[in-house]
């Protein structure tokens, strides 16, 4: 997803309509125009598709972490971010021991 919003020239064509942000699918000021519309899926196979999932995981990461261009960088705070996470999952599951 990342070099989709950024990178978007180097990707296949075929990329190109893969996600579509709700801003362009309805004129509404939302506070979530920004974020890659996710059609309402029903099917767990439709659940796993990259359309689903990336828009999905893409759309629940910290603004901050959407707003960097460059890749390495990009990689380094979400390795971050998610070391940050599982490291509060281990103290909470070792608390409640």
């Amino acid at each position: 997803m990342h070099n989709y919003v950024h990178h978007s020239n180097k990707l296949p064509v075929v990329f190109s309509t893969y996600f579509e942000e709700n801003k362009v699918i309805h004129k509404y000021n939302t506070m979530q125009k920004d974020y890659f519309h996710i059609d309402a899926i029903k099917s767990e196979i439709g659940k796993r598709s990259i359309i689903y999932k990336g828009s999905k995981l893409w759309n629940d990461l910290p603004a901050e972490l959407k707003e960097i261009e460059s890749f390495q960088a990009f990689k380094y705070k979400l390795k971050k971010v998610f070391t940050a996470i599982f490291d509060m999952l281990v103290a909470v599951k070792c608390c409640t021991c």
